[in-house]
């Protein structure tokens, strides 16, 4: 029987560092300011948003929140974009994902004009490519909130196989690029994948971030794994994530459930990012 991720209690004590961090900024005249740009009247990003701005009231750092149109124009939101950054003292700026449809296209030149100083959910290509080369000052929210959950329960990487369940910018690539640097066997997969359950099987370690309910099933883990559920999508307005939880619940040794296991704390790995740049802002 699985021993549950409490991720509401991990994120609950990052954030209480990162009060005394924000305080002792402020007392040398830095303050941390992360500013969100949204766009459209999707429910479910305005939730997150909703919950990166409560938590930053918390630990006392300054939140802007723009909000625009979903029929915004590239061209416009661009110009919005650069005008945030020249009128604006940031310690942090992000676009909300997913962007509507009529931006998807432009998504990579819109991320990436964000000044990779400010890119605190790290989706730049520059900041993937310091990622990548283990040279980033800042780590990407949702993978370093996977391995703080490692990490926090004593799971030691050595020589464990670690299959990652999704190939995406936000998790699968970044987390991928931040294990090459341990003592691990990584296996990724993907929509082509075929037979996913002989590689999920196989794995010490399974981290999921696809976003599809009851992808991961118990018979698809092998006795005592570590089962890392990063998926997160709305189904008849019920959070869900890409884990049948019971029946791998039975299997698995760690499990983070959804919600209240990885979300908390990446939002508090975010502003951590925020953090650490008014730090090195401040010397």
């Amino acid at each position: 029987m699985a021993s549950i991720v409490e991720g509401k209690k991990i994120a609950a004590d990052i954030l209480t560092n990162l009060k005394g961090r924000v305080a002792r900024l402020k007392q040398q005249g830095v303050e941390p300011v992360l500013a969100v740009v949204i766009a459209g009247d999707d429910k479910p990003s305005h939730i997150y948003v909703k919950k990166k701005a409560e938590a930053a009231e918390l630990v006392g750092i300054k939140f802007f929140k723009f909000s625009y149109p979903g029929n915004i124009t590239a061209t416009d939101l661009l110009a919005e974009i650069n005008k945030i950054q020249a009128e604006q003292r940031l310690t942090g700026l992000i676009i909300q994902l997913p962007l509507p449809q009529s931006l998807e296209k432009d998504s990579a030149d819109l991320i990436n004009s964000i000044n990779p100083f400010l890119d605190v959910d790290c989706l730049t290509d520059i900041s993937l490519g310091r990622v990548l080369a283990g040279r980033n000052f800042l780590l990407p929210p949702t993978p370093a909130a996977i391995l703080h959950i490692l990490d926090y329960y004593e799971i030691d990487l050595t020589s464990k196989e670690i299959c990652i369940v999704g190939r995406g910018d936000i998790i699968g690539k970044p987390l991928a690029a931040m294990l090459l640097h341990q003592p691990v066997t990584i296996t990724i997969c993907g929509r082509a994948t075929q037979d996913l359950a002989s590689h999920t099987k196989r794995a010490d370690i399974v981290v999921s971030g696809v976003g599809k309910k009851n992808l991961i099933t118990g018979e698809m883990v092998k006795e005592g794994a570590v089962v890392i559920d990063a998926g997160i999508f709305y189904d008849k307005g019920k959070v869900c994530g890409d884990v049948e939880f019971e029946s791998v619940k039975s299997k698995a040794s760690l499990l983070t459930p959804v919600p209240g296991g990885v979300g908390p704390i990446t939002v508090a790995k975010l502003l951590e990012n925020v953090v650490q740049v008014a730090e090195k802002m401040s010397k």
